[in-house]
């Protein structure tokens, strides 16, 4: 079933159909605060070899997890490979989560060692180009040749007054293949491609992969008392004026805020750069906070049109057709025509590939050899320029979305195998 995009005749929040015989009322949904909540910046770089030294030494040596660099205390603890970096190093009160030395490049060698993450309290009081230069100072504490490498983003747009209907799952058209419901939070820790989740009595869902374009819309009230940030969102939202009166808040104690966020991997901002063209026909440059800036509001209107909200199977819902309308996280840039675009394999060597891969999978559905071995296999042929190339994918964050786009094809060719009886 094919849904179209029609929007709806407007006047003020009143939105009708053409015919006029539907209509919403829309007054009572407020957009409370609007901006970015994650900023995940990854830094190429020569990690310090004495730190890394000495967060060794700690580790040995069972020592309390803090170290103390350019007059700041971090907390230091180990990660796991899943995340790409061995070591996390935070304060949350300075406003940064710090991850340093990629499991996938030596540490002598410069490549995408440091990903830096900020606090949104720190977002919120930080204008651009400070926190820039700011993030930058922050990795010269723990690296050398530190260069601004891809930058992925959350963007959230916080709304009181906004009912979520039993058939919301239903209606939002999206690229999901597969669907999961969850009893409870604890339970929907999981790291699937292209999934639907709903979780807690219906009031998280989770549409799409982390590793991609995510959508996530949830009672951001009950996150931030568990959460203990209930006294700082308040505050930010009690700075929005009542539509009523200038004089008044629009947010008062016990109102129900829900949010919207929008999370862009950092290889989806890459496939802009990779798609899209500026009014002249310059590429699009996105490598740090600063870059990001001017798209970040036709950003939203793209993930807003990538996870539709119906009405019908004519109509989009009022709800979105208001959050696509009014939302502007800064001043868009103008006359660009955004396109995502994977980097383009070469012709010569994506034939090679393509054979090898497919003889050594079927290989190994023959053997009952598991999607995990076979990926970690093929990760240590030392063919990771040519498996980029063949997946059309980047390896500036080191090979973490290699891995991504190399354990979905295994895991589809290998089904397909034992579903047609090669494997037996």
């Amino acid at each position: 079933m094919r849904n179209e995009n029609k929007t709806w005749h407007r006047d003020n929040n009143t939105f009708m159909n053409k015919s006029g015989s539907e209509s919403y009322d829309l007054s009572n949904v407020r957009v409370l605060h609007s901006g970015i909540d994650t900023i995940k910046q990854l830094y190429n770089c020569i990690p310090k070899r004495y730190i890394i030294d000495q967060l060794e030494d700690m580790k040995s040596a069972r020592a309390r997890p803090f170290i103390n660099l350019g007059g700041i205390d971090w907390m230091v603890t180990r990660s796991s490979k899943s995340s790409g970096y061995q070591y996390i190093l935070k304060n949350l009160d300075y406003g940064f989560v710090v991850l340093l030395k990629s499991f996938f490049a030596e540490v002598d060698e410069s490549a995408s060692h440091m990903k830096i993450e900020v606090t949104p309290q720190k977002l919120l009081v930080s204008d651009p180009q400070t926190l820039c230069e700011e993030m930058v100072k922050v990795g010269r504490l723990f690296a050398i040749q530190v260069v601004p490498e891809a930058v992925a983003v959350h963007i959230a747009v916080d709304l009181k007054g906004l009912e979520v209907p039993q058939d919301f799952e239903q209606k939002l058209t999206c690229k999901a293949k597969r669907q999961f419901k969850f009893n409870s939070i604890s339970e929907a820790q999981w790291n699937l491609n292209d999934i639907s989740a709903v979780y807690g009595n219906g009031q998280t869902f989770t549409f799409g992969s982390a590793a991609s374009l995510q959508f996530c819309l949830y009672d951001k009230t009950e996150e931030a008392n568990k959460s203990d940030k209930i006294g700082f969102w308040e505050k930010q939202w009690a700075s929005t004026p009542s539509v009523e009166d200038c004089f008044v808040s629009e947010y008062q104690p016990g109102d129900k805020v829900k949010r919207l966020e929008m999370r862009f991997h950092h290889s989806v901002i890459r496939q802009f750069c990779n798609g899209s063209k500026g009014p002249d026909g310059e590429r699009l440059e996105i490598r740090d906070l600063n870059d990001l800036i001017p798209h970040l509001t036709n950003l939203w209107r793209y993930a807003m049109n990538n996870f539709r909200y119906q009405h019908s199977t004519s109509y989009i819902h009022p709800v979105w057709q208001l959050l696509l309308e009014d939302i502007s996280i800064y001043p868009p840039a103008i006359d660009w025509m955004y396109k995502r675009e994977a980097k383009a394999p070469s012709v010569s060597s994506k034939r090679n590939v393509a054979f090898w891969l497919g003889n050594l999978v079927k290989l190994m559905a023959r053997r009952g050899i598991s999607v995990e071995t076979t990926v970690q296999y093929i990760m240590n042929s030392g063919l990771n320029e040519e498996l980029a190339s063949y997946f059309g994918c980047h390896t500036f964050d080191g090979l973490t979305e290699l891995y991504m786009y190399l354990t979905e094809f295994v895991e589809k060719r290998l089904l397909e195998h034992r579903i047609n009886g090669v494997a037996a």
